[in-house]
């Protein structure tokens, strides 16, 4: 088989938890729709991402207690957080801090062997991680009353919680559950089968996940709304990129050949969350860059849109999570995918290893 740069059309393995179909813009967990599942509750589709179907209501609740027993990090977790320097970026502190939990090995949850309970632990402990990191000795404590999101904008922010935000943050989180074989996702499969922990898998994916081409795309997209500044300035700004060869981030992707079907969901809820704030500028400037670079790469015959990155940075500031927060967020709800792709990997473990074609000196003496 000939060299395929970064692995572009090569099938490393198959999956039954989402189907990416690039050439429909389409995107399934499980076989539903991502339109239809935005509208579920957020612990139902993350139950449907690990088991394989939806739950019922006794199935949701176990698993709101799961999260909600395991999701208060414990006194030697919260020194070894204010440990970190603030001036770390949170990608940084959740790829150390992850395999340095201290996890309940004695409680398996219903359906999960122990690694993967451990694993279920530690989607629990996120939201404490990111808000702990934050908010410092000031977080106020878990509100078992309240859902797993509405607990994290809770902590988070320390401030409460409307049903309209915890909606908006459910139908962002939802859409980056799950995405095919991505480089985090793969990263975490490689490790996964090296039969490497639980937590060294989920540490391993939030670090590829940190790069500006996979998640940080979110934070990039909207640094470069703020450095042009407003939307008459996005020409010059999009042909002084092009004539430089460089990239907007969160334009295109790679595995769709029409729109991002997450990017049509994320775009007006965009609009309709900016509009009339402190944050509208951003959007506009967003949809000035989007428009323009259209224009520009319709030019040389390619049709490339926003993807789910471009527009969800206004959506988070809207939510007063700031741009360097912005892939942790992403990290928060891909840990379910990771998750459901290391129980799928380790059902039939394989250890993964490409041959590669060796390019360098010929056989040669002292």
């Amino acid at each position: 088989m000939s060299y395929s740069p970064g692995l572009e059309g090569v099938v490393a393995g198959v999956t039954a938890i989402s189907n990416v179909e690039g050439d429909i813009g389409r995107l399934s967990y499980r076989g539903y729709d991502i339109n239809e599942l935005v509208t579920l509750p957020y612990l139902s589709v993350m139950w449907l991402v690990i088991f394989g179907d939806l739950p019922d209501d006794e199935q949701r609740a176990d698993l709101d207690a799961f999260l909600k027993a395991h999701g208060k990090l414990n006194a030697e977790e919260r020194r070894l957080l204010a440990c970190v320097s603030p001036d770390v970026h949170p990608m940084r502190m959740l790829q150390g801090m992850i395999p340095l939990l201290n996890l309940d090995r004695s409680y398996h949850f219903d359906g999960l062997d122990e690694e993967a309970s451990l694993g279920l632990q530690i989607i629990a402990r996120f939201p404490e991680l990111i808000a702990g990191f934050r908010q410092g000795e000031s977080m106020t404590g878990s509100n078992t009353s309240e859902s797993y999101l509405g607990n994290f904008l809770h902590l988070f922010t320390g401030q409460p919680v409307t049903p309209e935000r915890e909606e908006v943050m459910t139908v962002v989180q939802i859409l980056q559950m799950d995405h095919g074989f991505n480089a985090g996702t793969f990263t975490g499969r490689v490790i996964a089968s090296t039969l490497a922990p639980v937590d060294s898998v989920i540490s391993g994916a939030v670090g590829a996940l940190f790069g500006i081409l996979h998640g940080g795309a979110d934070e990039a997209a909207l640094m470069d709304a703020h450095r042009v500044g407003a939307p008459e300035n996005a020409q010059k700004f999009v042909d002084d990129l092009l004539a430089g060869k460089g990239k907007l981030m969160g334009m295109g992707h790679r595995e769709y050949r029409k729109v991002d079907p997450r990017a049509l969901v994320l775009k007006p809820l965009a609009r309709k969350f900016c509009e009339g704030t402190r944050f509208e500028n951003d959007y506009r400037t967003l949809e000035a860059l989007e428009l323009c670079f259209n224009a520009r790469m319709k030019e040389k015959g390619r049709d490339i849109w926003a993807n789910v990155e471009f527009y969800k940075g206004a959506v988070y500031e809207t939510l007063d999570i700031p741009p360097n927060y912005f892939t942790a967020m992403f990290a928060m709800a891909r840990v379910v995918g990771w998750l459901a792709h290391f129980i799928e990997a380790r059902a039939d473990n394989k250890l993964i290893r490409p041959k590669v074609d060796y390019i360098g000196p010929a056989s040669r003496s002292l």
